[in-house]
């Protein structure tokens, strides 16, 4: 097939940018610590891997579900964990058992996965807006704020979820313009896996289902002609949610009322640091979300967002009450219900996660919300666009968002690999000391590797005044590196003391003699924040 020149260039344009993020990210996934959560998930994929044998290789030395249920993380054991299990199966295939090579496996399949999330968000921006400038707009909103592209690293839950839940709309709408066998398959295997990974997903595809039945019944003769397709769709799902989860290989039904009960009763009594107070989270208030979300993201797309959000309600609002539209529709093209579903599907998760979620360590937890965040922006950006007619007002718009993706580039660059404590400049003097930093611990591997150049590679004991684990960074240091270090539980016994401003132990003996007996020798500082401070014996 025949390319003309236009094509050939947005073609290696696009192709040249996906080239340079896969370059950045494989040059950069070695430089992030390890998070607190990841040992658990890495054990959790191991008990997994072992209760999967059991079944497809009866007779071995293998966890049965008894044993399994009997395990001492019992309840996060029922959670589907496909990529832990993933992590395991390559684990095991290579005989991989130096927790370095294995922590960084871990790190790299994350980015490749956001990877290929973030190239199905590209695709989604295509099918929904024509003008090349936002698709490219968007995708650079998406890799360059500082928090998700740190936490595409090492996140394998909300950063996995996230890309997954982009691979999920993307066959969404493929599903919804183009019903086939095997766009049913499609939506079939990734509601699925966007549903293992997290049960979030379930608001998701319920708002699928139901916007796209009212669509057709709007259209009865198209629906029974794709009726065969909406019935495929749902048997793939629940054919794959089953083959994807383990646990429910085993009596799934009841397993299955067992995992939400398990959910339902599950509340972490999490501190969070916000504004100033410590907060627990149980008692969390209506707006610990929304600030977090106005303060770490860039300015512009919270400013598009917010007015492309709105446009959609006063958009759908005004066609319900059209006096003129007798039928009261809300859409009146495919388009225009693609954004209706997405606006909906946004809009009931994020209603439902703040009404029943448990909220702690930020926003993190609905960062799969981000892409759709931009999009909302993008709708916005694109309707002043249309609107203005004046060239240079035009023309300064571009140049903000153009300066603001460049001041994001450059933070990132600058402050690697601690992007994950960015806050934007508006909210700079409000945020700083006011507010959750290194919540998983990622700066550890970079301090633990201070002291051990501050104490001229000699070993020395260390312990930390505030909720980190130390012991869970040791793993993604050398054995030359580990032999030197002791983790110890005394500021009495400890050479070196480290404080990363979350809240503090309930208990650290020696504590009060901190000021006394130590000096400060290194401040991590990231932005004119204080990450961590390490004190050393006098």
């Amino acid at each position: 097939m025949y390319l003309n020149k236009k094509i050939d260039k947005k073609f290696l344009i696009y192709s040249l940018f996906f080239f340079v993020f896969l370059l950045v990210g494989i040059y950069s996934f070695d430089d992030y610590g390890i998070s607190i959560d990841e040992n658990y998930h890495y054990t959790n994929g191991l008990h997994y891997y072992s209760f999967l044998k059991g079944i497809l290789f009866p007779g071995g030395e293998y966890l049965t579900i008894q044993e399994l249920r009997e395990s001492f993380q019992y309840h996060h054991f029922k959670d589907p964990a496909i990529f832990d299990l993933i992590i395991a199966f390559i684990t095991d295939l290579f005989n991989l058992e130096n927790s370095v090579d294995i922590i960084l496996l871990r790190h790299l399949l994350i980015f490749l996965i956001f990877f290929i999330g973030t190239f199905y968000f590209f695709l989604i921006l295509k099918e929904n807006f024509n003008n090349n400038f936002l698709v490219l707009f968007g995708l650079l909103f998406l890799i360059l704020s500082p928090r998700i592209f740190a936490n595409s690293f090492y996140n394998n839950k909300d950063l996995i979820f996230l890309s997954v839940t982009c691979i999920f709309f993307y066959y969404s709408i493929k599903f919804f313009l183009s019903p086939s066998y095997y766009s049913a398959l499609m939506f079939g295997i990734f509601s699925s896996l966007a549903f293992d990974i997290r049960i979030m997903a379930i608001i998701y595809i319920f708002t699928f289902y139901v916007m796209v039945f009212l669509f057709f019944m709007d259209n009865k003769d198209n629906f029974k002609k794709n009726i065969k397709y909406y019935i495929s769709a749902v048997i793939f799902s629940v054919i794959f949610t089953y083959i994807f989860w383990p646990y429910l290989w085993i009596d799934p039904i009841n397993n299955l009322i067992d995992f939400f009960s398990v959910i339902k009763n599950e509340t972490p009594a999490m501190q969070n640091l916000y504004f100033g107070k410590y907060i627990f989270s149980k008692n969390i208030p209506w707006h610990y979300e929304f600030m977090w979300i106005l303060i770490t993201s860039p300015i512009c797309i919270i400013s598009f967002f917010l007015f492309g959000y709105f446009l959609n309600v006063f958009y759908f609002s005004k066609n319900l009450l059209d006096v003129e539209n007798p039928k009261h529709k809300f859409w009146f093209n495919k388009k225009e219900f693609i954004k209706l579903y997405i606006f909906c599907a946004f809009t009931l998760t994020f209603v439902i996660k703040l009404k029943f979620g448990v909220m702690y360590g930020g926003w993190r937890q609905i960062y799969y919300l981000y892409p759709l965040i931009i999009f909302f922006g993008l709708i916005g950006l694109e309707f002043l666009l249309k609107k203005i007619k004046k060239k240079i007002i035009i023309n300064f718009i571009f140049l903000l968002i153009i300066t603001e993706l460049t001041f994001l580039a450059f933070w990132n660059f600058k402050n690697h690999p601690f992007q994950f404590v960015y806050f934007n400049p508006i909210f700079k003097s409000v945020t700083k000391n006011r507010f959750d930093l290194d919540y998983w611990g990622i700066s550890n591997k970079f301090i633990l590797k201070k002291i051990l150049e501050i104490n001229k590679n000699q070993p020395f004991k260390v312990t930390t005044v505030s909720f980190t684990n130390l012991n869970d960074s040791l793993r993604i240091l050398s054995t030359k590196d580990r032999e030197k270090i002791a983790i110890v539980y005394s500021v009495n016994q400890a050479d070196f003391v480290i404080d990363n401003y979350m809240k503090k132990w309930s208990s650290t003996p020696g504590e009060e003699n901190l000021a006394k007996n130590f000096k400060i020798v290194y401040n991590l500082i990231v932005d004119k924040n204080i990450i961590n401070t390490v004190y050393q014996r006098n």
